[in-house]
């Protein structure tokens, strides 16, 4: 029986493949030789990245030993998955892992799209002027520390701050905004996006700025309206960066944001403010137990780990491959 041709073609196809992917590792290894001058400056940023972010990992291992000080990490007792397991079926397991989602998906759904859109606004103005203030203006916030900006959003939503006091003279409702579950959600969302969205916006305006001018000019021309040249020509241009950063936003689905969240919350939110990271904290500083709060940051990583490769496959499928990271 003869062989069909995809039969007779496969093999010759997996030879090119590995050819492929050879001759690929050879010509990086050539191009890191050649230009070594670049890859000298990048030797620091690479050692730091090792000794910061790779290096610690070794620590991991506390999570499945009862770590001692007095012992130290290797010779603190070996207890398998026990801290796991403690971690799983801790009381509040389910409220901690449904506080972390349910800010990290808010922050997503409305944090995300924020910068994007923005972007496309900022784009369009055609005042030079107006438009670097409103830049500048819109990337301060960034460059403030959390533990400034809660005291800023304190003294405004605090019961007697500001915004109750303009409330009340205009003969409305006060409201416990700090103290209140919806109402702290809801500024946490809020200030998150004030403080982000301008920064997160840079990423986007210079994919913008890599799009042809000619094409927009080929639009005008076509009689196209400013928005269906947003539509047609700049969203398309930038999916690449949309994808890229969507990936890596739903990597840190189980990371909220930290700093926001510490310096705001307070003990009559708990409940819906109370994540992980602060969780951690509270465990690992206050009562020393490294054991189960590594366990909970290995758990997190591994979570994060999955969601950026799932995120990734459903990048790949809906868009042929174009806007994924690999």
């Amino acid at each position: 029986m003869e062989l069909t041709e995809p039969m007779k073609s496969e093999p010759a196809k997996r030879r090119r493949r590995a050819s492929t992917g050879k001759s690929g590792l050879t010509a990086g290894l050539k191009g890191v030789v050649k230009h070594w001058q670049l890859t000298l400056l990048l030797l620091p940023v690479l050692i730091a990245i090792l000794v910061f972010c790779y290096f610690p990992m070794l620590w991991l291992v506390i999570a499945f030993k009862d770590y001692n000080i007095g012992k130290g990490i290797w010779g603190s007792p070996w207890v398998g998955w026990k801290h796991f397991h403690m971690f799983f079926t801790y009381p509040d397991f389910l409220r901690l892992i449904r506080n972390t989602l349910v800010i990290s998906l808010l922050n997503l759904a409305f944090g995300f799209p924020a910068a994007i859109l923005f972007a496309l606004l900022l784009n369009e103005i055609r005042h030079s002027i107006f438009k670097r203030t409103v830049q500048t203006l819109t990337y301060l916030p960034y460059f403030i520390p959390w533990t400034i900006m809660a005291g800023f959003i304190s003294l405004l939503f605090s019961i007697d701050g500001l915004i109750n006091g303009l409330l009340e003279d205009m003969g409305l409702r006060t409201h416990n905004f700090l103290t209140n579950n919806t109402n702290f959600i809801e500024l946490v969302i809020g200030s998150g996006i004030w403080k982000g969205m301008g920064w997160s916006s840079i990423i986007y305006l210079a994919a913008i700025a890599g799009v042809n001018p000619q094409l927009y000019e080929a639009a005008l021309i076509d009689g196209a309206s400013r928005f269906q040249r947003i539509k047609s020509i700049t969203v398309p241009a930038i999916m690449p960066v949309i994808g890229i950063t969507f990936i890596l936003q739903v990597g840190g689905l189980m990371s909220a944001n930290f700093d926001q969240l510490f310096n705001l919350y307070n003990t009559q939110v708990y409940k819906v403010a109370d994540v992980i990271d602060t969780y951690v904290v509270r465990m690992g500083v206050s009562q020393l137990q490294y054991s189960i709060t590594t366990a909970m940051g290995l758990f997190k990583g591994v979570v994060g780990f999955v969601l950026i490769m799932l995120s990734n496959w459903v990048i790949r499928l809906t868009s042929d491959g174009e806007n994924s990271l690999w």
